[in-house]
């Protein structure tokens, strides 16, 4: 599965993936209706005060929440369950926004690696710590975060294309 957190339909555009299913976890530019903004961080304390309230408007733009409209979090789900996965993370920070979701993948049982790919910089530095540490966030369990993060020996940039300009 490739799960695109992504509005756009760049995902689409890799036809040459060989995934089972495409899915845009969070809708689509080409539905506007289908789009998933809001709060998704259930681990961190003031959610527990969002829930405290009476007004429902509160709760409005809860990821959690409005995951349960369309299909894709529940296809998610059962993806899964289903067998072993891995997990390569391409272009996402893995910021607090998507902390709940990215736990419920990093933690699930059937998670053996999470191997990200980094930005590297023409000076040579890149931003692999930088996403580790956010991964780390989305932990609740660190022993397990030190055992599926795949080690920076065994990760590689992300392959950049740059647009042909005209001067």
């Amino acid at each position: 599965m490739l799960l695109n957190f992504n509005y756009s339909v760049i995902a689409d555009q890799y036809g040459n993936i060989k995934v089972a299913t495409l899915n845009h976890i969070h809708g689509g530019l080409n539905n506007p209706n289908s789009i998933i903004f809001g709060y998704g961080d259930e681990l961190d304390d003031d959610y527990k005060e969002f829930l405290k309230q009476t007004d429902k408007e509160c709760l409005k733009n809860i990821k959690s929440i409005k995951y349960l409209e369309p299909n894709m979090y529940r296809n998610l789900l059962l993806f899964i369950e289903s067998e072993p996965y891995q997990i390569y993370i391409m272009g996402h920070s893995c910021g607090n926004s998507d902390r709940t979701l990215l736990n419920t993948l990093f933690e699930h049982k059937n998670c053996g690696s999470i191997k990200p790919y980094y930005y590297q910089k023409e000076d040579g530095s890149d931003n692999y710590l930088d996403i580790v540490q956010n991964i780390c966030r989305n932990f609740t369990d660190m022993k397990l975060m030190r055992d599926r993060v795949v080690n920076k020996t065994f990760c590689e940039p992300l392959p950049q294309v740059k647009p042909n300009v005209r001067i």
